[in-house]
């Protein structure tokens, strides 16, 4: 029987439809998770020209995309970002940058889900914390549960989400712009460079993980050209749809900074709340419900890739690979959810998970231009690209840097070294 489930799960060469690639990616991205919770930091940040930065900051982390893109485009395997790093200068480098995800994504699971229970609930539901250690530990095996049912199912379940979430959107925002109008103020700079900046990276960020459908290269149909075309359209999708966004949160506060900061200090979740005020209880209940929805449809997004990517570097068993994350993801969950301590849990995991997915980005922006040397005909431009999205990468890294981030980096180091000897002997053996 385990054989057989085994069998099932195994990745099956160019056996999903291009639609549910273009659904990894974007549920990655959380579009409504992200509108609702995310854009908040950019909003702290820049304010009444937290538009002006949403335009900014998606055409700067679009350089990641561009590397992103002209990668999978001719890759098509389950190893993504693994895969990826190796082609363009060895082993090693490989097993860095996958290892570094892996932790990423790995640590992402437990992160995004404590979030959702210990912050996101509490904030709108008096929930007894019984109830919410219950939801904490149930979302593990409810995943875990999905995902041994195959690839098709979760996909699918994210594919219609996603389009749960745009049309939400899209009808808050009509409703907003009906009652204030449209202004131009909001491409008018209103806080000083420094602030801009920071609400730019902010939201270049939070478009971050569309490059989980890395990961079904060899299952997509189409295989690399289908992934490269998905991770590039559903990336513009979510940026759209973000700065669509941004511009009516700042109508709905009077396109002013004192009106951004007013709303500030009475909500976190500035869609929600918005959603409340002007659609009613049924229509607010409905978008908070699908916020959630957004988020766990993120996590499962990464769940998947996180299964290839496991499925790649350690036993060609996916049934073990599911079992390994759900051990790391379930035993987080039970800390958080037995101790209630789910911010300190909820902050050393995002911190951890942060850093790793940028030093990880760095190897692989840093290492393109010798891949497009061997795959493209190579100029200045590549070289600059390779070295733009390091740099950009590279600030993640420091900004990010703390005790966990230095402890994440020597684990990352360590497990690309175990992995980079077993290899070895392996390969002598053989």
């Amino acid at each position: 029987m385990f054989r057989k489930l085994s069998d099932k799960l195994n990745p099956r060469e160019e056996s999903l439809p291009s639609y549910l690639i273009y659904a990894q990616s974007l549920s990655s991205i959380a579009p409504l998770g992200s509108a609702s919770a995310y854009l908040t930091y950019a909003l702290y940040d820049s304010y009444a020209s937290t538009f002006l930065a949403s335009i900014v900051g998606s055409l700067i982390y679009f350089l990641w995309v561009l590397i992103g893109y002209r990668y999978s485009k001719i890759i098509g395997t389950t190893g993504g970002i693994y895969d990826f790093a190796k082609s363009a200068k060895g082993q090693m480098v490989g097993s860095l940058a996958g290892w570094f995800y892996w932790i990423s994504y790995a640590i992402y699971l437990p992160s995004a889900t404590t979030y959702l229970v210990g912050i996101v609930l509490p904030s709108e539901f008096q929930l007894p914390i019984f109830y919410l250690s219950l939801i904490e530990i149930s979302i593990p095996i409810a995943l875990t549960l999905l995902l041994l049912t195959g690839a098709k199912p979760p996909l699918f379940y994210t594919f219609i989400s996603t389009i749960l979430e745009i049309t939400l959107l899209i009808i808050l925002g009509i409703k907003v712009l009906s009652i204030t109008g449209i202004s131009g103020s909001p491409f008018q700079l209103s806080v000083n460079p420094t602030n801009f900046i920071s609400g730019s990276l902010a939201v270049g960020f939070t478009l971050a993980g569309g490059g989980a459908s890395f990961f079904l290269g060899y299952e997509a149909k189409g295989r690399g050209k289908t992934v490269g075309k998905s991770y590039a359209i559903a990336y513009w999708i979510a940026a759209v749809a973000i700065i669509f966004a941004s511009y009516f949160e700042i109508a709905f506060a009077g396109f002013s900074n004192q009106g951004v900061s007013s709303l500030l200090s009475i909500t976190d979740y500035p869609g929600f709340y918005i959603s409340q005020k002007l659609m009613g209880y049924d229509f607010s209940l409905i978008f908070f419900i699908l916020t959630i929805n957004s988020l766990i449809g993120s996590v499962t997004a990464a769940y998947v890739a996180l299964s290839r990517l496991t499925f790649t570097m350690l036993n060609r068993n996916m049934i073990l690979s599911i079992l390994v994350i759900a051990v790391f993801f379930l035993t987080i969950n039970l800390i958080a959810g037995t101790t209630g301590n789910y911010f300190e849990v909820y902050d050393l995991t995002t911190a951890s998970s942060l850093i790793s997915l940028y030093v990880s980005h760095v190897i692989v922006s840093a290492v393109y231009p010798f891949f497009a040397k061997k795959n493209y005909r190579s100029g200045l431009l590549d070289i600059l690209l390779g070295i733009s999205a390091s740099f950009l990468m590279g600030y993640g890294v420091y900004s990010s840097v703390n005790m966990i981030g230095v402890y994440t980096l020597i684990a990352g180091v360590i497990m690309a070294i175990i992995h980079q000897t077993l290899l070895k002997k392996m390969n002598s053996k053989g």
